[in-house]
């Protein structure tokens, strides 16, 4: 019974050390404002956008998250606005709500250079209940009376910029402002810088190579040698930055059909978890549907799982904007 307490208290642990890291999703370049509220700024139509991502797609109640992003161009007030909404579903017990109002001032340095900047306020809520969990005895003296729900609120704040162009895109935010550091549920400060480039093939073609870069620091890791579980009475943990970075390329047909593949390793820690992805995706009468499938390798590939993510979003056409705008 020992052993298998300590394997759950070490996958409780696992879960609890993701948590305190925002996910990085590999489509979010077609709605960012839950990362940088800055990206209200850069639509024209009113913008639906819902995105889940599910990870350890292997086992059963693994986890999984979701992103829902409202957003729209107001043109009278030179400014974009949104709503979005963000909930990770971590395990059958834990779960974190994280839920925004997105606000960016937008100006036009020149006819075809747009500078965005935004800045997001909400809440972030953090929920456990031990009660979910089925244990083998439920006797067991060490888990008597661990029955109490645990929650957690706190206010959040983002700030961030774009700076776009017809075919160039810049951009870096700061989100969870005001968390110095991460506790059992609320994610603490973040920060995110990205760019994009849409090089023309032909008339048909384009392609659209990114590098993302997130870094989190004061963050609780487990040291590598944790990953075989025979050694977990090895170590603890320790106080880390985490560094991930994310290379992307996509091709565009038409605007109609796109397909890319997409590497985010996680450089701070030996290359040990190499996840590799290929997307794939549609776009019709304003309507995108896309799919990503996840591979992981590496030391650490049988911890972080395979995961999958899907996406849909619906455009409404708005009258046209006096302002130019770049997505």
């Amino acid at each position: 019974m020992k052993k298998i307490l300590a394997l759950i208290g070490f996958v409780m642990v696992g879960f609890t050390l993701n948590a305190q890291q925002d996910l990085l999703l590999s489509q979010q370049f077609f709605s960012r404002i839950n990362k940088n509220p800055a990206g209200v700024g850069n639509v024209t139509d009113l913008d639906l956008f819902l995105l889940g991502h599910y990870q350890y797609i292997e086992i059963k109640d693994a986890p999984k998250s979701g992103v829902f992003n409202v957003q729209t161009f107001v043109d009278n007030l030179s400014s974009g606005l949104g709503l979005s909404v963000s909930y990770d579903n971590i395990g059958i017990a834990r779960s974190t709500t994280n839920a925004k109002i997105a606000y960016a001032f937008v100006t036009n340095l020149t006819d075809d250079l747009v500078l965005s900047l935004g800045l997001s306020g909400g809440i972030q809520y953090g929920y456990f209940d031990p009660t979910k969990y089925e244990w083998e005895d439920k006797n067991e003296p060490s888990i008597q009376g661990w029955t109490e729900v645990m929650t957690e609120l706190s206010p959040d704040f983002d700030f961030g910029f774009e700076i776009t162009t017809p075919r160039f895109l810049l951009g870096a935010s700061v989100t969870h402002i005001t968390n110095s550091e991460s506790t059992t549920f609320i994610s603490g400060r973040h920060y995110y810088s990205y760019i994009r480039y849409m090089f023309p093939i032909n008339e048909s073609f384009e392609l659209a190579p990114a590098l993302v870069w997130m870094h989190k620091p004061n963050t609780n890791k487990i040291p590598s040698y944790m990953a075989d579980m025979p050694n977990i009475q090895k170590g603890g943990f320790f106080k880390g930055a985490v560094d991930v970075v994310e290379l992307n390329v996509m091709a565009f047909y038409e605007r109609f059909l796109w397909g890319g593949l997409t590497y985010h390793p996680d450089i701070h820690d030996n290359f040990k978890t190499n996840p590799v992805g290929i997307m794939l995706g549609v776009e019709y009468r304003g309507f995108r549907l896309g799919y990503m499938f996840d591979w992981a390798f590496g030391d650490a590939s049988r911890l972080s799982g395979n995961s999958q993510e899907l996406m849909l979003s619906y455009s409404i056409q708005s009258k046209k904007q006096s302002q130019t705008r770049f997505e």
